[in-house]
């Protein structure tokens, strides 16, 4: 079976067919769902969220801009729905603090991660993420983990390129200003 492209897709549901959107849908289902779960880290929320955005999706697919790639238009949707979600869910007004951590302390941080397996690895920098605020932690895992570009993570968040790269910087910052803490507290323990 010939494989059809998004392009494909949303030139037959502007046409009428609505049931091609199930095809972006079924594309793109589990990693809307992945975004919004590490924005709002509650399944029902974020189960909410990746079905509120295809809704949103559908409903403004006629505004969509070709010159763009669908995925990364669809996702700033994504982004911007769980945020908003998280806004009203928590009350609270998002945004990344200033962190001081010196150079020295990023490169013994950095250093003690790099004696860790694999898996303690993993583990610690998954409770340093749980600890970040959730745009925090989506602006990391966008770059890092999803291998989102900083364009794209630009596009989907609504920041410039340069903003991006100042709130990544600032966020592992954080994170490993996080991972020593926890660290001093393993070895602490562990003695």
């Amino acid at each position: 079976m010939e494989k059809k492209t998004d392009e494909y897709y949303i030139r037959e549901i502007l046409k009428g067919d609505s049931g091609s959107f199930s095809q972006l849908v079924q594309k793109y289902g589990h990693l809307a769902f992945s975004l919004s779960m590490k924005i709002l880290n509650q399944r029902e929320d974020a189960e909410e969220a990746a079905q509120d955005s295809f809704l949103k999706a559908y409903n403004s697919l006629s505004s969509f801009n070709s010159d763009s790639a669908f995925k990364t238009w669809f996702f700033r949707i994504v982004y911007n729905t769980s945020i908003s979600r998280l806004r009203t869910r928590k009350n609270i007004e998002v945004k990344i603090e200033d962190v001081k951590i010196s150079d020295s302390e990023v490169l013994a941080t950095e250093n003690t991660m790099g004696q860790l397996n694999r898996e303690d690895r993993q583990k610690y920098l998954q409770i340093g993420l749980e600890k970040l605020e959730p745009d925090e932690r989506a602006l990391l895992k966008m770059y890092y983990y999803d291998d989102f570009s900083m364009d794209e993570v630009g596009v989907i968040t609504g920041l410039t390129v340069s903003n991006v790269k100042v709130k990544i910087h600032r966020s592992r910052k954080k994170l490993l200003q996080e991972l020593r803490f926890i660290l001093k507290d393993e070895i602490i323990s562990m003695l």
